[in-house]
């Protein structure tokens, strides 16, 4: 029931940070955390949240510095609803992907898809836009993808399962 409700809980959160914006964003904040106060590993998703907050505000600070993509709110580096977003899928990572974590290429492979298409989503969804030929964003997004998330994995497999105390937490029944 705890991974529907992880996979549930993201796409809400991606959804009202997508079509509401920083308004969304708020009502998000509250749904990450009510996730955390019923997260049988707290500390190392709070962990997590401030590792992909990090990715977050770099990668998509720089993809926006450059002119690859221009947001329609303020973006100092990015907006709040991104921030929220990034929040939300580190979320993901100790539950409903945690299979992924003995998995790196396909990990990889999952980055450079599901990456660029949440982007392309968003933007036909009015948040963003492309500033470059799409293929060329397309392209960059999922080299990106395909190196960071493989990282992700590896930094939940590796590290933080020590914020739990040494207990695997992955292999709790969800």
């Amino acid at each position: 029931m705890r991974l529907l409700f992880n996979i549930l809980l993201y796409e809400v959160v991606w959804f009202l940070c997508v079509f509401w914006g920083d308004r969304g964003a708020l009502l998000a904040l509250v749904l990450i955390g009510v996730h955390l106060i019923i997260s049988p590993c707290r500390k190392a998703d709070l962990i997590m949240m401030a590792v992909l907050l990090g990715f977050g505000l770099v990668i998509d600070g720089l993809i926006h510095a450059a002119g690859y993509i221009s947001y329609h709110a303020p973006a100092r580096p990015i907006p709040l609803w991104l921030v929220v977003i990034w929040l939300g899928l580190a979320l993901m990572v100790h539950h409903c992907l945690r299979w992924m974590k003995q998995r790196l290429l396909l990990s990889a492979l999952f980055g450079a898809i599901g990456g660029p298409m949440a982007y392309w989503a968003g933007v036909k969804a009015g948040a963003a836009e492309f500033e470059v030929p799409l293929m060329q964003v397309l392209l960059l997004l999922s080299l990106i993808w395909a190196l960071l998330w493989p990282a992700v994995m590896y930094i939940g497999q590796r590290i933080l399962p020590k914020a739990e105390g040494g207990r695997d937490f992955a292999e709790r029944p969800a």
